[in-house]
This record gives C-alpha cells, sequence and structure tokens, in this order.
C-alpha cells in the first residue's frame, strides 16, 4: 500500500506520530485484504491481531463489556469473517491527537447475497503502536437488512421523507444521504432521544484537524428494559454533521438481538470454504 505521506492532502488531519502511523498502516492494510478462504481469513486475523496490544481491549458502540486480550480479539473477527469473509474498508477521514485517532471508513460486505454498505468511524488508544483501547462506531442493524428485509426495525423510518427547507446538512445511521432541513434534523434527535432513558454519556476522546472534527460520547443508558453501555461520535466539518452510534441495541432487547446473530452467523450468511 502507498505510505501515508502519499495519500490525498485531505485524508488525513493532525500530527501523525511514528506510534500513530504504524496503526493506521496496518489498518488500512487489514481493510483492504481478501478473506474468501480459510488461509486468507487465518492471514487477516493474525494482521488484525497484531493492531492490538496482548491486552488489548475492544467494545462496540453500543454492546456488551468490551473484549478483553489480542487472543479473544482475534476469536471475534474469526467469527465475523466466518459469517461474512468479504467484508472490506477502505479509509475516509483520519484525524489524529497524540495517541488517539479517529479512523473513518466505508465498510462493505456482502451479505445473503446483497452487498451491504455503510460508515464507521475505528477510535483508538494507542501505545507504542499497539492499540490499546479500541472501539467500533457503526450500526450493525444494517448487517441483518438483506435478512429481514420489511421485517427490521428502523429507528428513524420517515424521518427524512419531507425536508424541505434549506440548512447546515447533517446524516447518520438510518439516512442514505444528507439532509439539510432543520426540523427534520431536530426530529432525528428527537427520535434517538425518545429511544433511551437515564442518559448518562460524557464526553470522552476527541480530535481535531484544519477542517474535521471528532467528538467521542461514551458512558451509560437504558433502552429496550436494560441499562447498556452505550457511545456515539459527532463529527464535524464546514456544512456537514454526522453522527456515528449503533441503533440496534435501542431497537431489540437482548434476546432478540441473540435470535438475529443466530441466523446471521449459523443460516443466513454461509462461511466461506
Amino acid at each position: 500500500m502507498r505510505e501515508i505521506k502519499d495519500w490525498p492532502d485531505d485524508r488525513v488531519e493532525g500530527t501523525v506520530s511514528p506510534s500513530a502511523c504504524a496503526f493506521i498502516t496496518k489498518q488500512t492494510e487489514f481493510g483492504a485484504m481478501r478473506s474468501d478462504t480459510p488461509e486468507a481469513r487465518e492471514d487477516r486475523v493474525r494482521l488484525y491481531g497484531t493492531i492490538f496490544a496482548a491486552d488489548g481491549t475492544l467494545a462496540e458502540s453500543g454492546s456488551a463489556a468490551p473484549i478483553e486480550g489480542r487472543v479473544n480479539i482475534e476469536n471475534n473477527l474469526r467469527t465475523l469473517l466466518g459469517a461474512f469473509p468479504t467484508f472490506r474498508f477502505t479509509p475516509v477521514k483520519i484525524v489524529v491527537n497524540g495517541d488517539a485517532v479517529f479512523y473513518e471508513a466505508a465498510n462493505e460486505a456482502v451479505i445473503d447475497g446483497r452487498t451491504v454498505r455503510y460508515p464507521a468511524v475505528y477510535r483508538v488508544v494507542l501505545k507504542d503502536g499497539e492499540v490499546t483501547q479500541g472501539r467500533r462506531y457503526h450500526d450493525r442493524t444494517e448487517w441483518f437488512r438483506p435478512i429481514e428485509k420489511d421485517a427490521l426495525r428502523e429507528l428513524f423510518a420517515g424521518v427524512a421523507d419531507d425536508c424541505p427547507r434549506k440548512g447546515p446538512a447533517f446524516i447518520g445511521p438510518g439516512l442514505t444521504t444528507p439532509v439539510t432541513d432543520p426540523v427534520c434534523h431536530l426530529a432525528y434527535l428527537g427520535r434517538l432521544s425518545g429511544a433511551m432513558s437515564d442518559v448518562r454519556l460524557v464526553p470522552d476522546q476527541a480530535a481535531a484537524g484544519p477542517r474535521t472534527k471528532f467528538q467521542e460520547y461514551r458512558g451509560t443508558v437504558r433502552a429496550k428494559g436494560r441499562t447498556i453501555d452505550f457511545g456515539l461520535i459527532v463529527g464535524t466539518e464546514p456544512g456537514l454533521v454526522r453522527y456515528y452510534f449503533d441503533t440496534l441495541p435501542l431497537n431489540y432487547d437482548d434476546v432478540e438481538t441473540n435470535a438475529l446473530f443466530t441466523k446471521l452467523l449459523m443460516g443466513a450468511a454461509r462461511p466461506a470454504r
């Protein structure tokens, strides 16, 4: 792959330390790798493992407790790649703040015969070039769209159906294109706040460059009858606000979520052989 210094000038913002450079290089290589055979999957799993410290952690934006340790992180990835071996991503925007890196990516995978595309931000904290704390911010609900079809619960269904007014654009889970209507923006945030209670989110990591800023909020919320770890990232650039979070735990309880994953892992998407 190309050196970071050879990327377009606007792809990476902030001062890239050797530690950040090591992470960005491996993360980008991992995102481009194939995993359509058992051997290729294992190569990819091994590379991913080298991104993390031996005692590093990895968490979803809205999920159970973080996965702890390189071995467990590798096993988690091995399971996911078995379900959709075509998973890959390309970098969109990377902003570095010391040991914290926000890596925005365009993700895609073929699930049940359909190509699913969705954005993500991988937020990491580094030490000596290894990830000690990683978090994935993306909407896992998109994984189940080809399987559930019209039965899939949509937190933001219809929120952008009538948005003729002009204002600052925003984009987030449940939206396929940016929306510029301030009324619809308020309706979107209202749906989000209405899906949770006892919200205890506080600012966590942040990074800002000349054009792009990422701010992470992390804590707990109550949704679907239980308290969950939850987080979101707000990305801003001139004329655009972007939200990254997982609607899955806001729409489905734990039993329902387990049933969805069983359908995904055991039936709808066969492992490559």
